[in-house]
């Protein structure tokens, strides 16, 4: 049980309510175990690398290799996320290059340091048992390994949360200068990675004004931190705003979700399943049984710091769901960065189980979950295939005429083509109206066609080819004058679809 307030000090620094001070004092010969866990998860994460990137990694790419005056610009208005992970992914090609490979390695160095983060705020809640946990349990999970190789800013949202709760439970520990501005510096990076990062800056607020209500001198340093946060972000969430408020395409296409699906993406996210969770009929059931065993732990625990991760963790779906009634924005990799101080929490749970025995089938039973949702989700991570796609177009008529549709589709036809099939020729008709790849506009250079030119270059050819992604789809062009043909090499469960067009 923590012990009782000091009542004359009143400063949370000198209360040991925040941690179990014996936890995170001293260091011990185990500790040392997290370097193979942490070289391991490095392992797993290379060899399991260099597969094609999906739709919005090529444009993560494609704006990477903007410049820096149009990164950190009113230009970048076109695009929903904020320009810090473009910049970091700019600089990373400039010394590593641009290959699939060598920018998913950017998301590897990011998601292992914060598999780092994670195990130190679980070692100095819990012990060096809570440490190894949390380091195992998000080193072999496939949500980590999916966003840590991921050519996205996910995972330096997840990484800059876990960050900013170390710092937090420091500033809880003794409200010293340090802390405060690790945490600001963390704030800034995650609300400059993703713009649903002011969810976890805002329940953050709200947690520490509940623990530092009786220590005016903390709360008041705290405030003045998020006030210089606010300041430093404004210029982003003054574009967001814009954004939100005109009912930017950016935002458009995200389903708003009820709440049994926002449960069955919260178990996407937080449960050892993944992908799997999402057949589940159940899901949602368990998603609340996960964060129930959560909150009836920290509601005992009641250390501030453990208050704080659930706080997040519970919190964070609810808040996503209710601001998707008005503004769709509920992904499982938009609640992915709760995640992270999610399996802290877990951990330190765990950690606190009294039986030896009974703490060491519950870790390995999730051990077991996690390596079996990996095993099954491993073979079938490649949901798209551009570089095989062109190849095969190539391998027919290496100077093939191939129809898109919309920009973005051109964008990441022509990322492809230079290397895999140079000889290809990229046409790009318009999507038909109100469709628009705002983003896109202006960053490709291939040929652009409208429906008569688009007929009339098939009837030129006699044969060309099309390639179709969701509803990026321009086959709607050639009804009635044209006859498809699927290709057997394109017949697999992966996109682009690739479908070859004759004259009829």
């Amino acid at each position: 049980m923590p012990r009782p307030r000091d009542s004359k000090a009143g400063s949370l620094g000198r209360s040991a309510t925040l941690t179990r001070g014996a936890a995170g004092a001293e260091w011990s010969r185990g500790d040392l175990l997290v370097v193979p866990v942490l070289l391991g998860a490095i392992a797993l994460r290379i060899v399991s690398a260099g597969y094609s990137l999906w739709f919005d990694e090529i444009a993560a790419v494609t704006l990477a290799h903007q410049p820096l005056d149009h990164l950190w610009s009113g230009w970048m208005a076109r695009e929903a996320n904020p320009p810090l992970y473009y910049t970091l992914l700019k600089g990373w090609m400039a010394l590593f290059g641009s290959g699939d490979l060598a920018v998913q390695l950017l998301s590897v160095a990011i998601g292992t340091a914060g598999i780092g983060a994670a195990w130190w705020a679980a070692r100095r809640l819990g012990g060096t048992g809570a440490g190894l946990i949390a380091a195992l349990l998000l080193a072999i999970s496939p949500a980590h390994l999916d966003f840590s190789q991921e050519v996205r800013s996910y995972i330096l949202a997840q990484t800059a949360a876990l960050f900013a709760c170390a710092a937090i439970i420091l500033y809880l520990e003794r409200p010293r200068l340090a802390p405060l501005a690790g945490y600001a510096l963390a704030a800034g990076v995650a609300l400059y990675a993703h713009t649903t990062m002011a969810l976890f800056v805002g329940l953050s607020n709200f947690a520490l004004f509940w623990l530092l209500r009786r220590d005016r001198p903390a709360l008041l340093r705290w405030i003045l931190a998020n006030a210089l946060v606010a300041m430093l972000w404004s210029w982003w969430a003054w574009i967001s705003l814009g954004q939100a408020a005109g009912g930017d395409t950016a935002f458009g296409w995200i389903t708003r979700p009820d709440l049994p699906a926002a449960l069955t993406m919260t178990a996407t996210v937080y449960l050892p399943f993944y992908v799997a969770s999402e057949r589940i009929v159940f899901a949602p059931l368990l998603a609340l049984a996960w964060l129930g065993g959560l909150g009836w732990f920290a509601a005992r625990d009641r250390r501030p710091a453990v208050v704080l991760l659930a706080a997040l963790t519970l919190a964070a779906p609810l808040l996503l769901w209710a601001v998707s009634q008005r503004l769709p924005i509920f992904l499982p990799r938009t609640l992915f960065w709760a995640a992270g101080p999610a399996t802290v929490l877990l951990a330190v749970a765990l950690a606190a189980v009294p039986s030896r025995p009974m703490r060491g089938a519950l870790v390995a039973l999730l051990v077991a979950l996690q390596i079996g949702a990996l095993l099954r989700w491993l073979p079938e991570r490649e949901t798209e295939a551009w570089p095989q796609t062109l190849a095969t177009i190539a391998r027919i008529d290496p100077h093939a005429a191939v129809i898109v549709e919309g920009d973005a589709m051109g964008v990441a036809a022509e990322h492809y083509r230079q290397a895999q099939a140079p000889g290809l020729r990229i046409f790009i008709v318009q999507r038909p109206a109100g469709a628009v790849d705002r983003w896109a506009e202006g960053l490709v250079a291939a040929p652009h066609l409208d429906a008569g030119s688009a007929r009339a270059l098939l009837a030129r050819e006699g044969r060309l080819f099309t390639l179709a992604r969701g509803d990026y789809d321009p086959a709607w062009l050639f009804a009635g004058i044209g006859v498809a043909q699927p290709l057997p090499e394109s017949a697999r469960n992966r996109q682009p679809h690739l479908a070859s067009w004759r004259v009829r």
